[in-house]
């Protein structure tokens, strides 16, 4: 059964905030990762959340609720952003080369997860409540 814009507008709203508040939690551990490379890997996937999210919050919050592909479509564009940057905190957090201190490849690999998980909860949820393809 689909649900009414409104609803779907709010999850995704409240969504792409949530990828927004990880996003910024993620560039904060980058201040204590002791090194540049480990500042510079949450400077720069932090950011690209943070960015996109920044983006495309405006953009889901002026949609029409009568229509509610329209607003699910830039909201899956948002969270395949997001979800994926979330893939980038796991595949990397605990690699070598970024001499990251446990405690903080620990919060990254963490945040990634949940990224991942409540990413691919979000574009299934927006997906199958809008009729919105995942291919946008």
């Amino acid at each position: 059964m689909m649900s009414s814009g409104k609803e779907i507008k709010k999850w995704a709203l409240a969504a792409i905030s949530i990828m927004l508040v990880l996003g910024l939690a993620t560039i904060g551990f980058g201040f204590t990762a002791g090194n540049y490379r480990g500042f510079y890997l949450s400077l720069t996937l932090g950011g690209i959340i943070t960015v996109a999210s920044v983006v495309y919050l405006p953009i889901v919050a002026r949609k029409d609720e009568s229509d509610p592909a329209g607003v699910a479509t830039p909201a899956i564009q948002s969270l395949w952003i997001s979800t994926s940057m979330g893939l980038g905190y796991v595949v990397t957090a605990f690699a070598p080369y970024f001499k990251l201190p446990q405690t903080v490849a620990a919060a990254l690999f963490l945040i990634g997860w949940v990224m991942l998980i409540f990413g691919m909860y979000s574009l299934l949820k927006l997906s199958k409540e809008s009729g919105t393809p995942l291919a946008v």
